[in-house]
């Protein structure tokens, strides 16, 4: 594995991993993120050619999110039976941990090699009370990526109170190489029969879980991308496309939980988290620049893997709280294959 460490500005590094297919992948201490996955000169996520474009136009492509990815209602929370109140930064809700949260924020990091893997470990501390969050909080987010082409995202935590943790990545992909093209030609394959309703523009939770089968939304067998967003469903009007948590039938790392794929290749999406937001990149005419070239609508989709947003309304999708003394521990695995 050929490991090259370059300025990204700001402070930041770039760090490039190559293995013996000559498949490159990179990475910055800027938000813990991924920045490039490029094989044979093709850009298969979208990201920026400088930390200083990250801050000007989105800083939440391809970085970790956290300390809780999603809206919170009112950015309200309940913590070992008290209710907190977070950094409220979409309108009352709090999106993504809050304004200028771990994803703008410059992390230690250390880079390894073992047997046919490389690795970089990203560390950060949040201090107690940060954005309203209790707890100080130890994170380390690991990226390795190894000669079979999967790459790796280890998350671990501790705090130092109890509070809520619910990290996931934010990488958008797109297969055609190029973010002026959108992804409705790419397959979708999903293993998850339901998914999590949204009340209306707000996107936060209505409160009720959909059955998928039969449904535009229903990707247990591959489907066109195009067939869920030019649907009627009255869901993926809502919000232009699709922006919602699906709730995966069997929750295992073991198992292929998503599969994208356009011509000979394909992303394989495993993870040990019960649910995937996809985001099909719903910015209509809004969308940023990429390497000069402006984001088509549905220019990106993502697999966020994580316990589905709205658990504080809903309980029964699982429980974000991070007893202190506690080990957070959590991983997702998304490889590359040519088909």
């Amino acid at each position: 594995m050929k490991i090259r460490i370059s300025d990204f500005g700001l402070g930041s590094s770039l760090i490039t991993l190559t293995n013996q297919q000559g498949v490159s992948i990179s990475f910055t201490n800027l938000g813990a993120r991924i920045v490039d996955w490029q094989k044979d000169g093709k850009r298969l996520v979208l990201g920026f050619d400088s930390a200083q474009e990250y801050l000007e136009k989105d800083t939440y492509p391809g970085a970790t999110i956290g300390r809780t990815a999603g809206r919170i209602k009112d950015g309200v929370v309940e913590i070992s039976g008290e209710k907190v109140q977070l950094n409220q930064n979409e309108g009352p809700q709090t999106l993504h941990g809050g304004d200028s949260s771990i994803h703008t924020k410059l992390w230690q990091y250390d880079i390894s090699e073992k047997e046919s893997k490389a690795q970089v470990k990203f560390s950060y501390i949040s201090n107690d009370g940060e954005n309203g969050y209790p707890g100080q909080l130890s994170m380390t987010v690991t990226h390795s990526y190894d000669e079979d082409n999967n790459w790796t995202i280890d998350y671990q935590a501790t705090t130092t109170k109890d509070t809520v943790f619910n990290p996931t990545g934010h990488v958008y992909f797109n297969l055609t190489g190029d973010a002026s093209q959108t992804i409705d030609q790419h397959m979708l394959e999903m293993a998850a029969s339901r998914f999590v309703a949204l009340k209306d523009k707000t996107e936060l939770v209505r409160g009720d879980i959909v059955n998928l089968e039969g449904t535009d939304l229903d990707f247990h067998q591959p489907k066109l991308l195009s067939q869920a967003l030019n649907s009627a469903m009255a869901q993926v009007q809502l919000v232009g496309g699709i922006d919602h948590p699906f709730l995966l039938d069997e929750v295992t790392l073991e198992k292929e939980q998503a599969r994208l794929s356009l011509g000979e290749l394909s992303i394989s999406v495993r993870t040990d988290r019960p649910s995937i937001v996809i985001f099909t990149a719903n910015f209509g005419e809004l969308g940023t620049v990429y390497h000069g070239r402006p984001q088509a609508n549905h220019g990106g989709i993502t697999f966020e893997c994580q316990v589905s947003p709205g658990s504080q309304q809903m309980p029964e999708l699982g429980d974000i709280t991070l007893v202190a003394g506690d080990t957070y521990h959590a991983k997702t695995v998304y490889q590359l294959q040519v088909n």
